[in-house]
């Protein structure tokens, strides 16, 4: 108690720094693990690229760009500089080249949180090689992991990739934003009544596979004329999607929404979520899509497959199996496969952010000590 009377929180002088390869990073996925960092009485210090950081590091996008041996030379003379007692790392790019800019003498304890790694069975085997040994001639400088679904956590075991402790947690957690445009307005001013409408919401990339959902809504159209495509966000991809959608004559029937703030609101209104991508970490728009008791159809890869149980929370397709993935939307359209909403939602609660925030806490503690 302070002479007033009141309870004071008491600091353990321990400073941190929070990393991620960009400031949108950090905003949607761990302001609140950050301001209840602080509340325990931790100094936290946020590394990224972009407006808000306390030390902005212009990352480049790509692993082995030039420009990032600037940016380790600039994260090198910061942990330096602030004795730094923990640094928590998130997303591939920043966590491998601040900890190939850490010092070996007298470094911080190092915590990599895991959102997915890039080392996927589904990617090109060279690259694949490549990204994991990134990781095992980091391990020597890597304390302690976090990883958000059962691949990765068997992975990181495996290769041994942390000093002293691997964990697995259920990830950030993520909730349904509140609705900001009414599902039926989006209806009405994006589709035609009576539209089979599939969406699919994130980055426009590669990563992410949009033009296999564009490939298969072709196909899909033959039975579903009134098929739709809704594409949500935005991406290096953008204009190449939109140049293969109107090769197959679909340029009125795959809409690109851009960046929405509302993007939860076209989950709302569709009739089928989709995904067909190619690595995951624990999505948050799956998420999303289950708190609005949404009918999901995803690729069967890590991250999907921790969060949907074939039948019961939703479909799961073979990774790039254009045709099964055309056939189960039939299925899905003629109502010839179900799910319960309810089964959904309950599967969303075991992700939902208010399950997950006080687990995931811990761990970063724990990790931390």
């Amino acid at each position: 108690m302070n002479k007033a009377g009141t309870t004071e929180m008491p600091r353990n002088n321990k400073r941190l720094l929070y990393v991620a390869s960009n400031m949108r990073h950090i905003n949607n996925f761990h302001t609140e693990y950050i301001a209840a960092l602080k509340d325990s009485g931790y100094s936290v210090s946020v590394m990224a690229r972009g407006e808000g950081a306390d030390f902005d590091i212009p990352f480049e996008k790509k692993l082995f760009s030039p420009k990032n041996t600037a940016c380790r030379k600039k994260i090198r003379k910061i942990i330096k500089e602030n004795a730094f007692d923990a640094i928590i790392l998130n997303t591939s790019l920043a966590a491998f080249h601040v900890r190939l800019a850490c010092p070996i003498k007298n470094k911080p304890k190092i915590v990599n949180i895991v959102h997915g790694y890039l080392f996927s069975k589904e990617i090109n085997p060279i690259k694949r090689l490549l990204l994991l040994f990134c990781e095992i001639i980091m391990r020597g400088k890597t304390d302690v992991v976090v990883t958000m679904n059962q691949d990765d956590y068997e992975t990181a075991n495996k290769f041994k990739l942390a000093k002293d402790a691997i964990y697995q947690s259920r990830g950030m957690g993520a909730t349904l934003r509140p609705e900001i445009t009414p599902p039926e307005k989006i209806r009405k001013e994006y589709f035609n009544e009576g539209d089979f409408v599939m969406t699919f919401v994130g980055e426009l990339s590669g990563r992410k596979n949009q033009s296999f959902l564009i490939d298969a809504l072709a196909k899909i159209k033959k039975d579903v004329p009134s098929a739709k495509l809704c594409l949500v966000g935005e991406g290096a991809e953008r204009e190449a999607l939109a140049k293969r959608a109107e090769a197959l004559s679909l340029e009125k029937d795959v809409i690109f929404t851009g960046n929405r703030p509302d993007a939860c609101d076209f989950i709302r209104a569709c009739d089928l979520y989709v995904s067909a991508s190619t690595i995951e970490g624990l999505p948050f728009n799956l998420v999303e899509a289950m708190g609005a008791k949404k009918t999901l159809l995803v690729s069967k890869i890590k991250g999907h497959t921790d969060l949907v149980t074939e039948g019961e929370s939703g479909f799961l397709f073979e990774f790039g199996n254009l045709d099964e993935f055309v056939e189960k939307v039939k299925k899905i359209y003629k109502k010839e496969f179900a799910i319960f909403p309810e089964k959904v939602y309950e599967s969303h609660l075991k992700f939902e952010k208010r399950s997950v925030f006080p687990e995931t806490l811990e761990i970063m503690k724990t990790a931390i000590k």
